[in-house]
C-alpha cells in the first residue's frame, strides 16, 4: 500500500489561487448587487391622505369637506395610475395583518378633475385626488380603520394610506 504525497504549491499556483477567490467573491457580489438593482427599480408611490380639507377660490364657492390624496413618484420609471378606491376595516387584524375581508368597498369615480384617470405618472410628478368627507367617512374614520388605495398599472397592485383625523393643535394668542 503506497502512501500519498503531500503536495506543494509553487508560487505561480498560489498567486492563481488567490486570484480565482478573490474573482469568485466580487462576482458573487455583483451578481447580488444587480439583483437587487433590478428588485428596487420601478415606479415608486409615496401616498398621503389628508381629511377636513376644503376648496378655496374659484367662482362657486364650496363649502363641502373633502379628503385628499396625494401621491407622488419617487421611483425612476413611469407609471399610470388607473383608479383610486378606498377600504374600511373595522378591525386591526384585518387592516393590517391579513388585509382581507373589508367591511365597505368603494370606487371614486372621479376623483381629480384636471388629472383625469387614467393618468400617465411620470417619475417627480404629483397627483392629487378629491373624495367627499360625508358623515358616513367620519364614522369609519373614528370608528375603525380607512384606507383610500391608489392603483397603477405597475404590476396591478394599490398604493394605501390610512385617513385620520388632524390632530387639533392649540393656537397661542400673542
Amino acid at each position: 500500500m503506497e502512501l500519498a504525497q503531500e503536495y506543494a504549491f509553487n508560487a505561480n499556483e498560489l498567486w492563481t489561487l488567490g486570484i480565482a477567490a478573490y474573482a469568485a467573491v466580487i462576482s458573487t457580489f455583483l451578481l447580488g448587487w444587480d439583483a437587487y438593482k433590478w428588485l428596487a427599480s420601478g415606479p415608486k408611490i409615496d401616498v398621503r391622505a389628508a381629511s377636513g380639507m376644503s376648496i378655496v377660490g374659484g367662482a362657486v364657492p364650496d363649502t363641502k369637506t373633502y379628503i385628499s390624496l396625494t401621491a407622488l413618484n419617487v421611483g425612476d420609471q413611469p407609471t399610470t395610475i388607473v383608479n383610486l378606491g378606498g377600504m374600511y376595516f373595522d378591525s386591526w387584524w384585518r387592516a393590517y395583518i391579513t388585509r382581507r375581508k373589508p367591511s365597505k368597498a368603494f370606487i371614486v369615480t372621479e376623483p381629480s378633475q384636471v388629472q383625469r384617470i387614467p393618468y400617465r405618472f411620470e417619475v417627480g410628478d404629483q397627483w392629487m385626488g378629491l373624495v367627499e368627507q360625508t358623515k358616513d367617512f367620519e364614522e369609519e374614520i373614528k370608528g375603525g380603520y380607512l384606507f383610500l388605495i391608489l392603483y397603477t398599472a405597475h404590476k396591478g397592485r394599490g398604493h394605501r394610506a390610512r385617513v385620520t383625523f388632524k390632530k387639533d393643535s392649540k393656537k397661542s394668542e400673542v
